[in-house]
């Protein structure tokens, strides 16, 4: 049995709701979780006593495997932001497969690596980006994970208000201040709950990203 058939016979698929805790802060992980759809958030609290979204995840993802290698307990907690089927695979087949496999050694190792910088990167920029920079870069990142509905311009995202302040790194009173001031720039409009997207060259000069 090669090793795609020993994980497709292996694993157990569940389905979570938004709000699902997948593992919690603090918890000992007891194997990896393939995201199969959905989208879930990796979060951290903050000392007042906010949340910290360090990243996002969706199909294809894998998620908690730096704590499981580590054997070290969970350093976040993994909650479903929609409707999000999950594949549970245990350790022992996974460590067994990484230390049989070079390949897949290295990419686990390339991934974590990928994680690592990004996490830099984000306490970089919360400590030296303006809050404007910021929520301009977290639309486009919210943009790019969810996608845009038919008109091509309504973000296809089920983060609340909150969480949005949660990847800005943030009050939410800051944040809905900075959409109110994209909207009268015409960056967005925004129409109940619901953000659209008007410009995005003029979000990635916010962003102070490169097009």
């Amino acid at each position: 049995m090669n090793e795609a058939d020993q994980v497709t016979e292996t694993k157990a698929c569940s389905p979570y709701g938004r709000g699902s805790v997948i593992f919690g802060y603090g918890q000992y992980p007891r194997g990896v979780y393939c995201i199969h759809s959905g989208h879930v958030k990796l979060t951290r609290p903050t000392p007042d006593g906010r949340e910290h979204i360090l990243r996002l995840a969706g199909a294809g993802d894998l998620v908690g495997y730096a704590s499981m290698i580590s054997g070290e307990p969970y350093t976040v907690n993994c909650v479903a932001v929609e409707e999000t089927s999950i594949c549970f695979v245990p350790s022992d087949l996974i460590l067994s497969i990484v230390r049989e496999n070079t390949h897949l050694a290295l990419r686990v190792m390339q991934d974590l690596s990928h994680e690592l910088e990004d996490a830099e990167r984000r306490v970089v920029e919360i400590a030296q980006k303006s809050i404007r920079e910021r929520v301009a870069e977290a639309l486009l990142v919210i943009k790019e994970t969810f996608g845009v509905a038919e008109d091509g311009e309504t973000l296809n995202s089920p983060l609340t208000r909150e969480e949005i302040a949660g990847i800005v790194g943030s009050a939410q009173e800051s944040v809905i201040r900075t959409l109110s001031e994209f909207k009268s720039d015409k960056l967005i409009e925004i129409v109940g709950r619901s953000i659209r997207v008007k410009n995005v060259k003029g979000l990635i000069k916010t962003a102070n990203l490169f097009d």
